[in-house]
């Protein structure tokens, strides 16, 4: 890891906040750079110190950064892309932190970004979205996918995993279109089926709310991550449609074997 460095930051959700103050915590004198739509966010990222500069627009403060991480919805991300293109110097390395990789590697391919990209997914999300739920602890010993494409160098690649590993989460090297199939199944999916165990017993429930005073732990822990952001699953679901479909038409197989079992 080189002893100067500076990150750039678009978007300000939870997982951008606690990569943040991670690296703060690990590279001390690192140089972080923000931007966020709202102002509040980018004022709370200068005063808690996990901001050097916080600015209201992508600009060409962004050139100087060495890395940076989107953070914004994933169709979002991608738009920024467009905009950081003309912005970035050579050898800058543009990640992000999306739950869906084929999109934005397509985009990448597109505007002839392919040296310049490594993507990114923590697997340390949470139901809750938030600034104040962060903290720089969080991707500790969470698994962290690693999708580079075939242009960019090893070089970077090494650092950059280096860099993920500095911050306490472990490194998984995967293609962008295993990695897709993979969050298909153990994370999209979970998610609809909580949401529809939430909608089944908001159907089926008496008046007197039996079904909802009743429940007890393993339903909480179950239908949890139902309290998510809707509109950003909703984002989620439609970039990662096939996948998704695919790893539902199995489970429902599944769910009707068991029917027909009992």
């Amino acid at each position: 890891m080189r002893e100067h460095i500076t990150f750039g930051f678009v978007g300000i959700g939870l997982i951008g906040v606690q990569l943040r103050k991670a690296l703060r915590r690990v590279y001390p004198s690192c140089k972080i750079i923000v931007y966020n739509r709202s102002a509040e966010p980018r004022v709370m990222s200068i005063n808690d110190g996990t901001a050097n500069i916080a600015v209201p627009q992508v600009n060409e403060t962004f050139n100087e950064c060495d890395y940076i991480f989107l953070c914004t919805p994933v169709e979002k991300n991608v738009e920024y892309l467009k905009i950081l293109k003309d912005i970035i110097k050579d050898d800058c390395i543009i990640t992000d932190v999306g739950s869906v990789k084929g999109n934005i590697h397509r985009a990448v391919k597109e505007l002839g970004l392919e040296k310049n990209f490594i993507g990114g997914h923590p697997m340390a999300g949470s139901e809750k979205t938030s600034y104040t739920y962060a903290n720089d602890r969080l991707v500790e010993n969470a698994y962290y996918a690693i999708t580079p494409t075939d242009a960019v160098s090893k070089e970077r690649v090494e650092e950059f995993t280096e860099i993920v590993q500095g911050i306490g989460a472990i490194p998984i090297n995967i293609s962008y279109e295993e990695h897709d199939k993979v969050v298909a199944t153990i994370s999209h999916l979970p998610h609809l089926i909580a949401a529809s165990l939430v909608n089944l017993v908001k159907h089926n429930d008496s008046k007197n709310e039996y079904m909802k005073t009743m429940a007890a732990g393993g339903f909480k822990d179950i239908t949890r991550i139902a309290s998510s952001s809707p509109t950003m699953w909703q984002h989620i679901c439609s970039q990662n449609r096939e996948n998704i479909s695919q790893i539902l038409t199995d489970y429902i197989q599944l769910l009707t074997e068991a029917k027909e079992q009992i």
